[in-house]
């Protein structure tokens, strides 16, 4: 697909760089010279210097032949704008980033009226994700599949869990939980593991479930933490708000650290019944002083990186608080796990895996994408389908004689809103909802799992 993407920051050149890997002829359109000649030094994407709001710049990106438009730039009145125009001329399908607070709120009342095919703001969907980690403590991470009927959880094994040691055979028989793990993820090597696979201390592992079983399966390796009530953010930015509004209508009680007296003046006015403290919250004294020590979570969302990493570090040998860490740099990844640092998020990820999955969905006949997560460090991917049509090869027929690639796991089913951990005897049937973990691949169809 011809893909047109305005705006060459974090997330347009993320965005450039997963889709063109995926086949797609990819077009950047950007006022910046230079951040274009460093993409086009690193990519295979054509870059066009100039303003994504202007028709000439858009009709020489071939904007009029294009299936999708994406604008990106920082400025949401230049996004809607620039998709108004690329609808005009021709564009199929447009995604607009919205992130202000009160253009988020009335965007659905105006979403069909702008043309809009997705609305993506990375500050709430980020905050959404750190919702539902702080809803369920135990999780490192937990995607919702199915409008929250399965859940995928990441979790860390500890070297005293009573699961340590065991095949996943041994376990599914003993526990009788109807959860299934996914994905492994040991020494920076992710493995789809089969029955005879044996977990060791430290592992990575992804589980999923219902959430009721989840609660059964980590009630059964007493790893259960206390219910999140005190929460501790320092970043008063908009992941903030959105995170602080959530938090407060579930009754939790939140006290938020900013630097900027502007800003802090601003969240009080917003969110009166949060405590907002003018001061630095990496000032290691100030955080213990407000009560560090009694938190059930603490969630670090500076600008800063660095910032983010030291302060969750401090809170992680001196508190036992539940730690998230925002990030934005992709090589920290791998240090942040290496830190101990579990619960770490971008937003710039959890941007791009929506739009890719949005992006999937259009080029497919026999099934549905209805999410897509990228999990394990974007190692592998958890993708729900939706059946539509019956498939040769794989409808009707037990999973056991079902010849799938390498690499890939039917992590649950859900049918008539029931969920299903599927075993060898289970079949896939029209209608069925169907969560595929994969590595290795870039599934846009569920035909594609078949060998």
């Amino acid at each position: 697909m011809k893909i047109v993407i305005i705006g060459s920051g974090k997330v347009g050149s993320r965005l450039s760089h997963s889709l063109s890997k995926e086949g797609h002829d990819i077009t950047i359109i950007d006022c910046n010279d230079e951040a274009l000649k460093k993409i086009q030094d690193t990519q295979d994407v054509m870059c066009i210097v100039g303003n994504g709001a202007d028709v000439d710049t858009q009709l020489e990106a071939s904007v009029d032949k294009t299936g999708l438009l994406i604008a990106t730039t920082p400025h949401d009145e230049l996004n809607i704008l620039c998709c108004l125009i690329a609808k005009r001329l021709g564009a199929k399908k447009t995604i607009s980033r919205v992130r202000t607070p009160i253009y988020h709120k009335q965007i659905d009342l105006i979403k069909d009226d702008l043309h809009l095919s997705m609305v993506i703001n990375p500050e709430y969907t980020t905050a959404n994700e750190i919702l539902r980690v702080l809803v369920f403590p135990p999780a490192a991470k937990l995607e919702i599949f199915a409008k929250g009927r399965f859940e995928l959880v990441e979790y860390k094994l500890l070297e005293n869990s009573n699961i340590v040691g065991k095949s996943l055979a041994n376990i599914y028989k003993h526990n009788k939980i109807k959860c299934l793990i996914c994905t492994v993820e040991r020494d920076n090597k992710i493995y789809i593991p089969s029955g005879d696979f044996i977990l060791q201390a430290n592992d990575k592992i992804n589980i999923s479930a219902s959430h009721r079983e989840l609660e059964k399966f980590f009630k059964s390796l007493g790893s259960t933490k206390t219910k999140v009530k005190n929460v501790m953010i320092v970043g008063g930015g908009r992941i903030c708000y959105y995170l602080t509004n959530q938090l407060l209508a579930m009754g939790m009680r939140v006290k938020i650290f900013e630097i900027s007296l502007e800003k802090c003046k601003e969240l009080a006015e917003k969110l009166p019944k949060a405590t907002i403290i003018h001061g630095d919250g990496t000032d290691q004294e100030l955080l213990m002083e407000e009560g560090l020590n009694e938190v059930d979570a603490f969630v670090s969302l500076t600008g800063i990186d660095e910032e983010n990493i030291i302060m969750s570090l401090y809170v992680q040998n001196n508190s036992k608080a539940k730690i998230i860490t925002k990030i934005n740099r992709d090589s920290y990844h791998e240090i942040t796990s290496q830190l101990g640092l579990d619960c770490v998020l971008s937003p710039k990820d959890l941007t791009v895996s929506s739009i890719l999955s949005y992006v999937r969905s259009l080029d497919n006949t026999n099934s549905n994408i209805e999410a897509l997560y990228h999990i394990v460090g974007n190692k592998a991917e958890a993708i729900e389908f939706r059946i539509r049509n019956d498939i040769p090869h794989l409808i009707g027929i037990p999973l056991r004689n079902v010849t799938l690639k390498k690499n890939i796991l039917i992590g649950g089913i859900i049918r008539k809103r029931e969920p299903i951990i599927p075993d060898g005897n289970t079949s896939i049937q029209i209608g069925d909802t169907v969560i595929v973990i994969c590595k290795d691949y870039h599934f846009s169809d569920i035909t594609d799992i078949l060998d």
